[in-house]
């Protein structure tokens, strides 16, 4: 009772936040989002630097930030497209810096410090064209809401149907607690509740919904095996303890990283077509 306690008001208080900063203004979005993209890739190096890599921390964080910033300015119409073109102009400066720091892993070093941008703060960047109805680039939580929506559900219904059903293992030596049965079960969960959310937010059609519900549970799923996999790989339980327990941003929104490419791109092909 005693660690259940500090979980469930960590929870609570995060959901609150996240929930406030979708549905009150694209700028309260950007500077918790922001922090969580500073806070996230640092607890990338942190993992990193436990394999005895030296990731460029300054660097890096420096690049997440910036790539974050750009994206939203984009998604808010304040920034012309072209100044897009600035993101790989700056991830080519970690090989140049590599150069001068003669450390021993010099092209590990350099993937490590590239993938934590383009991990964290490139899915949070284009999670901020989410705070807008399609076609009218009206402020609406409706689309961001639904998406958080289906990824929790995901995770509910995998979580409940794998505790009460779970027989098969999934990826046993990623993640030895998911099963097949679980992934079915979050599926399941996740696909009719689109009904529910097609119904009441619109915007799509109940076909078009179904498609985003599955893209979300599929690429949701991989996403927490991509942080286990992580995990695992450097011996650590929790990415971070900003989150008493709960772990790190990364043990939150592990579900997110993956899963936010493929739904914004299914949204804007629906959009266009």
């Amino acid at each position: 009772m005693s660690k259940l306690l500090p979980r469930i008001i960590t929870g609570a208080v995060f959901l609150v936040l996240v929930i406030i900063s979708v549905t009150i203004s694209p700028w309260i979005f950007a500077a918790l989002f922001g922090f969580f993209t500073i806070i996230g890739i640092n607890e990338f190096y942190k993992m990193s630097g436990m394999l005895g890599f030296t990731p460029q921390k300054v660097t890096g964080i420096v690049i997440g930030a910036l790539t974050f910033l750009l994206l939203f300015l984009f998604a808010m119409r304040i920034l012309p497209t072209e100044l897009l073109y600035v993101l790989p102009v700056l991830m080519l400066s970690i090989p140049i810096i590599e150069l001068f720091r003669q450390k021993p892993t010099p092209t590990s070093d350099w993937a490590q410090t590239l993938f934590a941008p383009m991990y964290i703060a490139l899915p949070f960047g284009i999670l901020a064209n989410m705070l807008f109805l399609p076609g009218t680039h009206e402020f609406s939580p409706k689309i961001i809401l639904s998406f958080f929506a289906f990824v929790w559900i995901s995770d509910t219904g995998a979580f409940c149907v794998g505790s009460m059903f779970g027989k098969h293992k999934l990826i046993p030596k990623i993640s030895p607690k998911k099963t097949i049965e679980g992934l079915l079960g979050g599926v399941a969960f996740t696909l009719l509740s689109s009904i529910p959310i097609c119904s009441l937010v619109g915007v799509f059609s109940q076909t078009q919904w179904l498609i985003i519900s599955l893209l979300t549970v599929i690429f949701a799923t991989l996403g927490d095996l991509v942080e286990s996999m992580i995990k695992r790989n450097t011996g650590v339980k929790d990415s971070g303890k900003i989150l008493p327990g709960h772990g790190g941003i990364l043990d939150r929104f592990d579900s997110t990283f993956l899963a936010v490419p493929p739904v914004w791109l299914a949204i804007v092909l629906f959009t266009t077509n």
